[in-house]
């Protein structure tokens, strides 16, 4: 299957812009939780941070092997098994309880469905683009 997958210099420089957006995106959450007062959401986010930034240090290295390409792999389907149920029964439980009632479950339901939605396409897409790719519906390598 794969030997060694070198990782070449766009892939890093995509990494590494991926990984200062995502600590952005971090920080910037911990500072508005802390200026509205959601102290949960600041401890929450600065642990989401820390395992962030220890799975970037493991695997900041130039040469990925096989184990590390089947941890990454399998990571992001339990990720998507996972989440994508949850939300979207989320999307569903709010959408049902706020039968016209309150506005802001239904508003919330409403983005969580679009959310759902965005996220069963974007799986598809890449399945289907990574399935061409290596040789699936008769393509030869």
């Amino acid at each position: 299957m794969y030997n060694m997958l070198y990782i070449n210099e766009m892939d890093r420089i995509t990494s590494r812009i991926l990984k200062i957006m995502v600590s952005v995106f971090l920080s910037a959450l911990i500072l508005l939780a802390l200026l509205r007062a959601q102290h949960a959401l600041a401890v929450l986010t600065a642990i989401a941070g820390l395992f962030f930034l220890t799975s970037v240090r493991s695997s900041s290295g130039p040469i990925m092997d096989e184990r590390e390409q089947s941890v990454r792999e399998k990571a992001a389907q339990l990720t998507y098994i996972i989440f994508a149920p949850t939300l979207g029964m989320s999307a569903l439980g709010l959408l049902i309880l706020s039968h016209d009632s309150n506005f802001f479950l239904e508003s919330l339901g409403v983005i969580l469905a679009y959310l759902t939605l965005f996220l069963i396409t974007l799986y598809s897409i890449s399945s289907f683009f990574f399935d061409r790719k290596y040789g699936g519906h008769g393509q030869k390598e």
